[in-house]
This record gives C-alpha cells, structure tokens and sequence, in this order.
C-alpha cells in the first residue's frame, strides 16, 4: 500500500514539474521573441553589432530551451535526481543569476543602504528590488533543503514558482527594451527573463540531464546578464 501511494505522489509530482516548466519556457520564449521584435524597431540606438547579436542569442536559447523541455517530458519519475558537487554548483549559479540580472540597475538591491533607499523608490522599483532579493534568499533557502533533505523534488518545485513571480512586471525604466510594456501596462515583465532561463536549465541539470551543459549554460546566462548591465551601466550598450 505505501509503495503504491509513493508511485501515485511520484507521478503527481512529475506532471506538476513537467507543466510549471512548460510555463516557464513558454513565458520566457514569449517574452524573448517581443523583446527581440520591439529592439529590432529601435535598432539605431544601438550599436549596430547589439540587435543582431541579441536575435540570435535569443534564437539559439529558445532551441536549446526546447531541447531540455523535451529530454523533462521523457522522464517518468525523480528517481534520478542529481547530487553531489555538480548539484551544488548548479545551485549557487542559480542564486548568482539573480544579483547578475540587477547589473542593469546598479546592484542597487543588493547595496548596504538599500533600507533608506527603499522609502524613495516607486511602487514598481520596489517590486523589483523585492523580486531580486526574495529570489536571492529563496534560492538559497530552496538549495539548502535540496542538498540537505530528502525534500529535493519540492525544493525543484519551489524554484519554479518563485521564477514564475518574477513576471510580475516590476521594471518602469524607460528604453527600448521596455518602451511598448510601459505604454500598455506602465512597467515591463523582461529584466527577469534571464532568471527563468536560468531555472529552467537548473531544473533539467537536477534532473540530470545533460549536467555538465547545464552548469556551462546557467554560468553562461549570468555572465551575459552582467555584460548587458555593465553594458548599459557603462552606456557602451544604450
């Protein structure tokens, strides 16, 4: 009888981490494609290397993306889940992602005053800050129960869901990559997108699928969030 309720709970779990990361892929291709669409619009504010080379960044992550959901829908239960030294480091580039994606503002949710900075910023610079620093401490927070607890495949369960509220449109800076989300809705859903990238491939890697890839891919999209953040920081991008 238990055997049995464990392959039910197995399975249940399974199809749930199947379809959340379907959302994830189909959010953060959905996302690429219109950011892709709004800077080719916009493309003389560039320099004239950025568009090009961001469409086709954009192009290659969606197909590989596609590749990882697809290896996912093969599984049929988390009986394989990876541990160890490989686990680990997919975990910390995971928590690394989210202070990477904040170069585009500053570090500016990460920085030592950030408390009497709070009281000054919009409603929407606030949801913002607050993503990065909820997806910061629940990485960590999730990390420790996947490599510490026999908890793993609803620690890999909570990873998604806190990507997923990272769409939450948090970003009011004005530039073309936000132009048309601040027009229609008055901030943009995109600064996070690198994150649920990030997720998506992590999630995979636990699943051991392709690991070593994994790490090189995550490890890849926060150094690209950093070099666009410093990028613009710099104003060498836009």
């Amino acid at each position: 009888m238990r055997s049995t309720v464990l392959k039910i709970n197995l399975l249940d779990t399974t199809s749930i981490i199947k379809i959340l990361l379907v959302i994830v892929f189909a959010s953060a291709c959905t996302l690429s494609i219109k950011a892709a669409y709004d800077l080719s619009r916009y493309s003389d504010v560039f320099p004239a290397w950025f568009v090009p080379s961001f469409i086709l960044g954009i192009m290659l992550l969606i197909f590989i993306s596609l590749y990882f959901v697809f290896q996912v829908w093969k599984i049929k239960n988390h009986r394989h889940l990876l541990t160890g030294k490989q686990s680990i480091y997919i975990w910390m580039v995971m928590i690394v992602s989210f202070i990477c994606t904040t170069a585009v503002h500053g570090f500016y949710p990460f920085h030592s005053n950030i408390l009497s900075i709070l009281p000054m910023l919009d409603s929407i610079l606030k949801i913002n800050y607050v993503i990065a620093l909820s997806g910061l401490v629940a990485s960590i927070a999730l990390a420790g129960i996947y490599i510490f607890s026999p908890m793993r495949v609803y620690a890999i369960i909570g990873l998604i869901m806190i990507t997923l509220l990272a769409l939450i449109p948090n970003d009011n800076c004005s530039n073309p990559f936000n132009y048309w989300w601040i027009e229609a809705i008055g901030a943009s859903p995109l600064m996070y997108v690198p994150n649920l990238y990030s997720a998506l491939f992590v999630v995979c890697g636990l699943h051991n699928i392709h690991p070593k890839s994994v790490a090189f891919l995550t490890t890849c999209i926060c150094i690209g969030s950093l070099l666009l953040g410093l990028g613009h920081q710099f104003r060498i991008i836009w």
